[in-house]
Order: C-alpha cells, then sequence, then structure tokens
C-alpha cells in the first residue's frame, strides 16, 4: 500500500499537469506512455527479446510525435487542406489499430509473435489509440474531454472495485479474470453512468465542455463498456502470457498498461464524439 501511495503521488501530478497544460506537455506525457506500454505489450506477446520491446517502444513514441507535429502544422494550412487531412490520419490510425487487435485477437499462449507481428502490433495499439488522445486533446474543448473521459474511467475503476470487493460473488469471465464479478461490473457502470452525468453537467455550466443530458448518457454508457472491455482485453493477454501485471514501473500499480488498458478503446471514439 506505502509503494502504491508513492507511486500515485509522484505521478499524479506530473500526468495533470500535462493535461491541463495540453499541447507539447501533454504529449510528452502521451509519449512517454505509448514508449513504456508498447515495450510492455512487446515482451507480453514477444516474449523477452530485447530488440522486439526496444523496436516496439521506439516505434510507439515516434508515431505519437509525429502525430502532434502533423496536427499542429495542420493550423497553418488552408482550411480545405486541413479538413481533408484530418479525415485522413483518424483513417490511417484507426486501420493500423484494427489490425492490431485482430492480430492480438488470434495470438495464442503456445507461441511467440514474430518479429514484424510483434512490433506492428504493439505500436498500433498503444501509439495508435494514444496518438488520438493528442488529437482529442488539441481539439475545441480539449482539456474539458480529456478531465470527463478521465473522470469516468476512475468511477468505473473504484467503482468496480469497491462493489466487488463489498458484494462480489458472482464470476464476470472466471476464464479471462477470475477475480472480476457481475457485482463489480455494475457497480463500476452505475458509478461511470452517475459520474458522467455529473460531472459532464458541471464541466459543461463552466463552459469546459458543451453537452446536454442525452449525449452525457450515450458517453457514460460507451466509455463504461469500453473500460471494462479495454480491462477485460489485457487480462485476456495477460492470462496467456501467464504473468500478473503488463510491468513494473509504478510500484504497487503494476505496468503502463495497466494504468491505460481501461482509457485507450475510448480515445478514437471520442475524438469522433468532439468533431
Amino acid at each position: 500500500m506505502k509503494s502504491r501511495l508513492i507511486s500515485s503521488a509522484m505521478a499524479l501530478p506530473l500526468v495533470l499537469a500535462g493535461i491541463f497544460m495540453g499541447g507539447i506537455w501533454f504529449s510528452l506525457i502521451i509519449i512517454f506512455g505509448a514508449v513504456v506500454s508498447a515495450y510492455e505489450l512487446a515482451r507480453i506477446t514477444g516474449g523477452n527479446i530485447q530488440k522486439k520491446p526496444l523496436i516496439s517502444a521506439i516505434l510507439s513514441g515516434l508515431l505519437v510525435a509525429l502525430v502532434q507535429i502533423y496536427d499542429s502544422y495542420l493550423l497553418g494550412l488552408p482550411r480545405f487542406n486541413i479538413e481533408l487531412s484530418s479525415i485522413i490520419l483518424p483513417v490511417v490510425l484507426l486501420s493500423f489499430i484494427c489490425i492490431s487487435i485482430l492480430i492480438l485477437l488470434i495470438w495464442g499462449r503456445d507461441r511467440k509473435l514474430g518479429i514484424f507481428t510483434c512490433v506492428v502490433s504493439s505500436v498500433s495499439y498503444t501509439g495508435g489509440l494514444l496518438s488520438f488522445a493528442v488529437l482529442v486533446r488539441n481539439s475545441e474543448h480539449g482539456l474539458g474531454w480529456i478531465v470527463l473521459l478521465s473522470l469516468i474511467v476512475w468511477a468505473n475503476d473504484t467503482g468496480s472495485y469497491i462493489t466487488g470487493k463489498a458484494v462480489g460473488k458472482t464470476p464476470f469471465f472466471p476464464t479471462v479474470s477470475p477475480n472480476k464479478t457481475l457485482e463489480g461490473a455494475l457497480g463500476g457502470y452505475v458509478c461511470g453512468l452517475a459520474t458522467a452525468i455529473a460531472g459532464g453537467l458541471l464541466l459543461t455550466r463552466f463552459g469546459f465542455t458543451a453537452l446536454g443530458l442525452y449525449s452525457l448518457m450515450t458517453l457514460g454508457i460507451i466509455f463504461v463498456v469500453l473500460a471494462q472491455t479495454g480491462d477485460l482485453f489485457e487480462s485476456a493477454l495477460k492470462r496467456r502470457a501467464n504473468i500478473k501485471d503488463s510491468g513494473s514501473i509504478m510500484p504497487g500499480h503494476g505496468g503502463a498498461l495497466d494504468r491505460l488498458d481501461s482509457i485507450v478503446l475510448a480515445f478514437p471514439v471520442l475524438y469522433y464524439f468532439a468533431q
């Protein structure tokens, strides 16, 4: 518990500062997350051969950095080019993400991915999904969008944990994550939806977003489902690899991928919702 609190006390102020400052500072936080999580994912799926994780980490960080540069450069282009390029970039990223998910879904415990498929899936899943976080933060009301999503995911995770510990009895996908319960999932769903409505209305009241009740309910439902799906997806990958945590960069919390699994799938959806 002590190491967990120390890790949170060190990491949380940096993350919050990056979110609120935006621009290159937010991108640096996201690049760091992409580098570490890609390294961890490559080790999970490709074994401990050093060149796979290192190549994946470098390319994932470069992908996010290039998206930040590309998106910032668009601000100086004629409007027609901005609209055209803004369509192409997300489609390319989504294509890579879909490919990575397909690769990871067919990956089995009995074999490790080859260097090409390992690098492609690791970079596309981590760097591709996290690149959408940069695009969202650079958009209008970007700060409000990121804060709202973070609150929903945090409420889901906290609600799931507390409810599961208190009244959890019914297994929820026991073959993937034996410790998760149906009661915990429902508790996370209720907390996430309530936070989406309350937090969203408050953010709208102070001008950080411009959302009505119906939109907030829709976002709450979608983001909680994606948060729980992302968590289960990473749990399945770790179970196939027979490991408990994706890494150890945050003592008491596990790896970067363990911290990001509940939020990454929501970034592309949030990007299109924000347009």
